[in-house]
């Protein structure tokens, strides 16, 4: 509960990880939810290729205002726009997404993601087709962030692999 400063009593302690964990897995899996329920809607009154359109559309806005954002946090710390300095501006949260191995560095980012909240939702209620839309949000994120940079989906989940793996690199080291 929040009392009239703003701040709850919960705010004052520290919360444990499990239960941070947990409250990250809610917000991911109604994010989810969301996504499906909306795109789903606009299959069934557009139909499927206008639909995808619309998505296709929603995802690039959404990924280029996350891709800007983490572009000024960098440019404000005066650092290069670098495949490695991208990670220096919270993209993600920290908790909920198991990463099975990742790198950096000037020219390159490789990441092999072996549990996305997203997927295991969309995988649940059998939306792979239609939510593997999403996933573009990244093309737009790291290209906002630095048109320079090229990103691909090596493997997805959602397109049967066991995780997913995204490169991302630059043409033109800073």
């Amino acid at each position: 509960m929040r009392d009239g400063s703003g701040h709850s009593d919960e705010q004052e302690q520290k919360v444990p990880r499990e239960r941070a964990l947990r409250d990250v897995e809610i917000m991911a899996e109604r994010l989810a939810m969301l996504y499906y329920h909306f795109a789903r809607v606009l299959v069934e009154e557009l139909g499927e290729e206008r639909a995808r359109e619309l998505i296709a559309r929603a995802i690039e806005g959404y990924g280029t205002e996350c891709g800007r954002r983490v572009r000024e946090g960098v440019l404000a710390m005066g650092k290069p726009l670098t495949p490695e300095n991208y990670s220096l501006v919270p993209d993600l949260p920290s908790l909920g997404w198991e990463v099975a191995g990742a790198s950096a560095d000037e020219k390159e980012i490789r990441a092999v993601v072996s549990h996305c909240p997203l997927a295991a939702y969309w995988k649940r209620v059998g939306a792979e087709k239609l939510a593997r839309l999403y996933c573009f949000v990244d093309q737009a994120k790291y290209s906002a962030y630095n048109s320079d940079l090229k990103c691909r989906h090596v493997r997805n989940v959602l397109d049967g692999d066991a995780a997913c793996e995204i490169h991302v690199t630059s043409s033109h080291p800073q």
